[in-house]
């Protein structure tokens, strides 16, 4: 797995890229704040070469989120989409 790194976005949305592609997840703005999806979510909407990696995005947006001081809360109704190029 290659290094997952967070850009957040104007528009709510926080990117996380590796060389497999392009996750979105939700990122409210004024008090910023993470919304990550649960893992039955996460199988049901993301693309076939994330399907098995929820801990491994999980963690690694956990650590960004710890490092820069946003909240993250782990729900079953967050969204996450793949960014197509």
């Amino acid at each position: 797995m290659s290094k997952i790194t967070f850009n957040p976005r104007w528009k709510e949305e926080l990117l996380a890229s590796s060389n497999e592609g392009v996750l979105i997840f939700e990122l409210t703005m004024g008090q910023l704040h993470v919304y990550f999806p649960d893992a039955e979510q996460w199988k049901k909407v993301v693309p076939a070469w994330a399907g098995e990696k929820w801990e491994v995005y999980v963690q690694a947006c956990t650590d960004w989120c710890k490092e820069n001081k946003i909240p993250i809360s782990i729900t079953h109704d967050a969204y996450v989409y793949e960014e197509k190029t």
